[in-house]
């Protein structure tokens, strides 16, 4: 990329790859070895994000503001009731959500969730994963 400047390279990348808008884009010569050490910083920085671990009570605080602010809908006449999130692993972080229909939560809230997370918590660089649970009868 001779030549070209990076902040013009960068909103290429974010307009090709707008799926990953979560992750960092670092410029780096292999030539000059400019931009290692903020490359090396930032791989840190996403390996602390990516082994993260939140409690269930910050968790549940962060998705009930979110319900707050954006109601779930209703599934088959039923209205969709979140019970409690919890965190079952980390590397990607991943959060169980017990819910009454896990079929009910529509793509584009499942991602309203996520991005509520990220506002939240940031997770820079790091996939999330959300799982989508009928609580069992014993709870």
């Amino acid at each position: 990329m001779k030549g070209k400047d990076p902040s013009v390279f960068k909103e290429t990348v974010r307009y090709k790859l707008k799926f990953l808008d979560y992750a960092p884009i670092c410029t780096v010569s292999a030539k000059t070895g400019q931009g290692m050490e903020k490359l090396l910083a930032t791989v840190d920085s996403v390996y602390k994000e990516y082994s993260r671990e939140l409690t269930t009570s910050k968790l549940n605080s962060c998705f009930e503001e979110a319900i707050k602010k954006n109601p779930m809908s209703s599934y088959r006449g039923k209205f969709l009731k979140l019970y409690y999130c919890t965190q079952v692993r980390n590397c990607p972080p991943t959060i169980r959500c017990y819910v009454n229909f896990p079929d009910g939560i529509h793509f584009s809230y499942h991602r309203y969730l996520t991005n509520s997370l990220r506002k939240s918590f940031g997770f820079m660089g790091t996939p999330l994963r959300l799982e989508f649970l009928q609580r069992s009868s014993r709870h």
